[in-house]
């Protein structure tokens, strides 16, 4: 029994598999962030590409990007005494979401460079 082998796999099974669970956490939170970002700067863009069409074709491509009963974005629960409006804290969650995907972007690094380690 070549105890190391074993070792050796089942921790490159480990590492394997906490690598596609952060890679998956990151393509959630970057649909996400992207999602939030849609929401809050979507409506200017929209304006302006608007204002530069005909309008016949602006009543065929809005209701595709501007749904009627748009899906909300669920939000945490605040504390009682927080009166931030939801812009800002949106802007926040973004910053939150940004940290958090580098944080994971850093992660996965760290999974593939231990794997690199592994094998050599």
């Amino acid at each position: 029994m070549d105890r190391e082998a074993i070792a050796r796999a089942e921790r490159r099974r480990q590492a394997l598999e906490a690598l596609e669970f952060e890679r998956a956490r990151a393509g959630a939170l970057r649909d996400r962030l992207e999602s939030i970002v849609t929401e809050l700067d979507g409506p200017a863009i929209d304006a302006a590409a608007f204002a530069r069409m005909n309008p016949a074709d602006v009543e065929i491509v809005r209701p595709a990007l501007q749904a009627d009963d748009p899906e909300p974005i669920t939000e945490p629960e605040m504390e009682e005494d927080e009166t931030e409006d939801p812009a800002a804290w949106l802007e926040e969650e973004i910053g939150r979401l940004q940290e958090e995907i580098e944080s994971s972007d850093r992660r996965q690094l760290a999974f593939e460079r231990y794997l690199d380690a592994l094998a050599g």
